[in-house]
């Protein structure tokens, strides 16, 4: 899925995918899920509830140009009523499975699959599980805006196994649907596209007494799009102010041709990207001999 970068990755949520329980996700960004309810169908059980909280690994922040592809992770808590059933009713000593997660960006349904490894249920207290999965593919490709993703319902698929690795014989799958309960906001993070930074260069070109000094000026983008937009390009020497161009770049580059110069010694050029709505500025410098 791509999605344009900077939205509040709710979608989170969808790690916790189980049954009935309580649920918490990681993530590097500002944001988390509150505590959400939940309402879940167990089976040999009816409705239960349980809670979650939701989380990516995203950033806060992604450059224009830049695209990231976070992960969501989930755990989640049994309550001890599950557990006990699952273990002593059904006979399942390890469970593994995966949860479909309605997760969404900016209302509209971008869905998400979370995995949980094989986990040994516990002899006594709460079983907890732990899932991960991708929450797709976001791309910086406007400055400013900001993109929010939430989380919705989900169903997960449990997978029951006996001490010997066998499935149950009493429900060797079990679907539980679970739903949000009203009145939460499901909101995670959020992720702004920002201005790329970039790197300025100056490769002197021809600079030798009585003939026009040259320079070659190159703008980067450090996530690689073409820099659009003008820099300023300063001919100096003993400190003073020769010659100051503003040119406008073309294909992230450009010729530099100074006045002619009359005498030899050491001059010094400065280059400076004035920066523009997508990318940062950036300056650099190099001196030279003329012959």
């Amino acid at each position: 899925m791509t999605f344009g970068l900077n939205k509040r990755l709710v979608g989170a949520v969808g790690a916790i995918a189980l049954t009935g329980g309580t649920v918490a996700v990681t993530t590097p960004a500002e944001a988390a899920t509150g505590t959400l309810a939940y309402t879940c169908t167990v089976p040999l059980q009816g409705l239960k509830q349980f809670t979650a909280v939701a989380d990516t690994d995203a950033p806060q922040r992604i450059a224009y140009g830049e695209t990231i592809a976070p992960a969501v992770t989930g755990t989640i808590t049994f309550p001890e009523d599950v557990t006990r059933t699952l273990r002593d009713d059904v006979g399942a000593k390890k469970v593994d499975g995966k949860a479909e997660v309605a997760a969404t960006v900016d209302g509209v349904a971008r869905p998400w699959t979370l995995v949980v490894p094989q986990t040994n249920v516990p002899p006594n207290g709460s079983l907890v599980l732990t899932g991960t999965g991708p929450a797709g593919t976001f791309a910086g490709d406007k400055v400013g805006t900001v993109y929010d993703v939430a989380v919705g319902d989900f169903t997960a698929t449990i997978n029951n196994y006996q001490a010997n690795g066998a499935p149950t014989t009493i429900l060797p799958t079990a679907v539980v649907p679970c739903t949000l309960n009203a009145g939460q906001d499901p909101a995670v993070d959020t992720i702004k596209v920002v201005k790329d930074r970039t790197t300025t260069a100056v490769t002197p070109k021809q600079f030798r007494q009585g003939a026009k000094a040259r320079a070659k000026v190159k703008v980067v983008a450090e996530h690689g799009k073409t820099v659009k937009g003008k820099i300023k390009a300063k001919l100096l020497r003993n400190g003073k102010v020769l010659q100051a161009k503003v040119l406008s770049l073309r294909d992230g580059q450009r010729r530099v041709t100074f006045l002619r110069l009359r005498n030899g010694g050491t001059y010094t050029v400065k280059a400076k990207y004035l920066g523009n709505q997508n990318f940062k500025g950036s300056s650099a410098m190099v001196k030279v001999n003329a012959g």
